[in-house]
């Protein structure tokens, strides 16, 4: 009986870092910071005080992009198609194929980077 328990145990052990080994991407995903061209961060806080926030509600191989902003009358929805990569890498992609971005996971902490020279940003969100 202890045999069959030891070895229930070990294979329990064996199989549970193979179920459930970290979320993936699928979740909703918090704008929490951006870097400017400069390297300037914008945190939470202020991002809150300039009216905008920014979220991605991501299940299967659907994103929804959703942008609210003080001035605009109603929130902005783009939807994209997830594209997995490999290695914890991925496209947000239109539908008709053209790439909005390629993003990386590292725990709950989703990144990208967008534009170039002075228009360039990395973007930072959080797992909700």
């Amino acid at each position: 009986m202890k045999r069959t328990i030891a070895f229930i145990m070990a294979l329990m052990l064996g199989i549970m870092p193979l179920v459930g080994c970290g979320k993936g991407i699928d979740g909703t995903w918090v704008l929490v910071e951006e870097y400017d061209a400069n390297g300037v961060k914008t945190d939470a806080e202020e991002l809150k005080e300039l009216g905008i926030a920014e979220t991605y509600v991501i299940s299967g191989d659907q994103v929804i992009y959703t942008l609210e902003m003080d001035s605009a009358s109603k929130p902005i929805e783009i939807e994209f198609v997830l594209e997995e990569l490999g290695n914890n890498k991925y496209n947000f992609n239109l539908s008709g194929g053209l790439n909005f971005a390629s993003v990386e996971v590292k725990g709950n902490k989703m990144t990208y980077e967008v534009g170039e020279d002075e228009y360039y940003s990395k973007m930072v969100f959080k797992r909700k």
